[in-house]
């Protein structure tokens, strides 16, 4: 690890230099160049995830008088500072080599590994979860929501509150999917409660299967094991369109991160009269 420099006033000789902290939202590409980049320096930090919702950022705002993220701290200096770009520049001037300006030039993409998930005309495979609403949830199987409705676009997507959980949403939404031959639901790691809250303050009009375990992303091989939250993993990026006797229809799996949802393709395959 690099030798932090000391600050005015300095610290007792011998005392170990405490770790930057980083605050950071997940699924956030800017905050993901400062982790690659500490990473890579291999300095020392903590990741504190902050709430999607800027008006729950209380703590950013106490220690930072903004609610932006990424905000670093490095108490070796004193520095306080948000933005993704002035941070980097900062840590480039005080920690970084020659050469390290290729930190500015993009934003960071991590591949995913292979999958062995569900193909076009394969069965996709049965489960049961809390399927939550903005009012109640209750235990409903895959197979009931494909009988009712005779086909069903699962979304799996990424930690609720996340930027990019939030945007996709948002523009599923924007399309108009659904209708009566279609059922657009959710399947996340949130708590039921956690569900109804993102779902309340999205205003979704999409139930969101509960999986806190991971399990249904496991069955479909679309796990991705979370960077800075030891032991926590959640769903890869993904939709599978499931038809009669749940056939699937149209697959898209995200083979990196961040990934943009082919919208206008998964559109495409789903039942005429589905989206505006």
């Amino acid at each position: 690890m690099p030798t932090p420099p000391t600050p005015d006033g300095g610290r007792a000789e011998g005392e170990t230099p405490k770790p930057m902290t980083l605050y950071r939202l997940h699924g956030c590409p800017y905050c993901e160049r400062i982790v690659r980049w500490l990473e890579g320096h291999g300095i020392e930090y903590r990741s504190v995830f902050v709430a999607g919702e800027h008006s729950r950022r209380d703590e950013v705002a106490r220690v930072s008088g903004t609610r932006a993220v990424p905000l670093l701290i490095d108490p070796a200096t004193g520095v306080t500072m948000p933005e993704s770009g002035n941070i980097l520049e900062y840590l480039v001037r005080t920690y970084g080599e020659e050469g390290d300006t290729a930190a500015f030039d993009e934003l960071t993409v991590t591949e995913f590994g292979d999958s062995d998930h569900p193909t076009v005309g394969e069965t996709a495979p049965a489960f049961t979860r809390p399927l939550v609403t903005d009012e109640s949830w209750s235990n409903v199987a895959l197979s009931e929501l494909v009988d009712d409705a005779g086909s069903v676009l699962l979304v799996f997507y990424p930690l609720n509150w996340g930027g990019k959980s939030m945007f996709w949403w948002k523009e599923i939404q924007r399309r108009g999917w659904g209708g009566d031959d279609l059922s657009v639901v959710g399947v996340g790691i949130g708590q039921p409660f956690d569900h109804q809250r993102f779902i309340e303050g999205r205003e979704l009009p999409y139930p969101l299967y509960s999986d806190p375990g991971n399990g249904v992303a496991e069955a479909y091989d679309v796990v991705h094991e979370l960077d800075g939250m030891e032991g926590i993993a959640e769903p890869r990026p993904a939709t599978f369109l499931v038809g009669a006797d749940r056939t699937v229809e149209h697959v898209w799996v995200a083979d990196e991160w961040p990934e943009t949802p082919p919208y206008d393709e998964i559109e495409s395959a789903l039942p005429t009269g589905s989206s505006e």
